[in-house]
């Protein structure tokens, strides 16, 4: 079902339909103010609630609209950005998929990448997504989710994800990874380095088992696989106060989340006699 525009932002609509969007394609009031922030060129900050009312938001954009810079100079750069991954990829640039600039004043310019996850509840039902911006302008993204699983292992999976990207695509140039989740920042830039040393355990090899195990141990060493390959520092970004970036992974994880199907009760015993299996017969 798409979002329908309350008669009072009609203006609003009208003008991002001839930015060249289907206003028929959002989802959620949230998704269509964040569109619409992101052509228009504002900074109004967003409710830190996802489930909070955008209306007075939108308002706010829609009256600045005359005022909103022209979006030919971003254009320009977004032809540019097509041009160069049609080139690495040997594929025709003509029927890319949607791309979207952005406030240049949020992050330095070269290769940026966003990643964020989601899950609701938690355990529950999670999603991860990425976005990948070439001096403001986004040239790539990606999204998936997950049955049963953790917030934080949505944040490690976005992040791995993202750095899987930048090794698949064959970049060679310098790229700065931001993520809103300290225990994914930290855990790859110090923890994993002591984990790894004694031998993926949080605690020495005294300590009681139930106090040695590390949590999501599996993603933590695929994590440093990735890192090895993809040799850089993360860095920290707060979320949802409205950093474009930060914002469009949190839509591509939530994305991730819509996408995927309600499982059936087939599916819930196939997935238990897996993992019977999986552990053997009891002793």
């Amino acid at each position: 079902m798409s979002y329908e525009w309350p008669e009072s932002l009609y203006p609003l609509r009208a003008w991002l339909k001839s930015q060249g969007l289907d206003d028929t394609a959002f989802k959620t009031e949230r998704q269509a103010a964040f569109f619409a922030q992101q052509l228009a060129g504002t900074r109004f900050k967003f409710p830190p609630d996802r489930s909070a009312s955008m209306f007075k938001t939108m308002q706010d954009i829609q009256a600045v609209l005359p005022a909103a810079k022209s979006r030919s100079d971003a254009d320009q750069v977004i032809q540019q950005a097509r041009s160069r991954k049609s080139e690495r990829s040997g594929k025709s640039a003509s029927e890319p998929k949607s791309h979207h600039a952005f406030d240049m004043d949020s992050v330095s310019k070269g290769l940026v990448i966003f990643c964020d996850g989601a899950c609701e509840p938690n355990p529950g039902l999670g999603g991860w997504g990425f976005a990948v911006y070439r001096d403001g302008v986004e040239v790539d993204a990606g999204y998936g989710g997950a049955h049963a699983v953790t917030n934080n292992i949505m944040e490690m999976t976005a992040a791995l994800m993202a750095l899987r990207w930048f090794e698949s695509e064959g970049v060679t140039e310098p790229v700065r990874l931001l993520c809103d989740s300290q225990y994914v920042v930290k855990g790859c830039n110090e923890w994993r380095h002591n984990w790894k040393k004694k031998g993926w355990k949080r605690k020495g090899e005294n300590a009681a088992p139930e106090k040695q195990a590390l949590k999501n141990v599996d993603l933590w060493m695929e994590l440093d696989v990735a890192l090895t390959v993809v040799p850089i520092t993360l860095e920290w970004v707060k979320g949802h106060i409205g950093t474009i970036g930060n914002e469009r992974a949190d839509e591509l994880a939530e994305m991730g989340r819509a996408a995927l199907k309600p499982r059936t009760s087939t599916d819930l015993i196939e997935e238990q006699l897996r993992h019977s299996i999986e552990k053997g017969p009891a002793e």
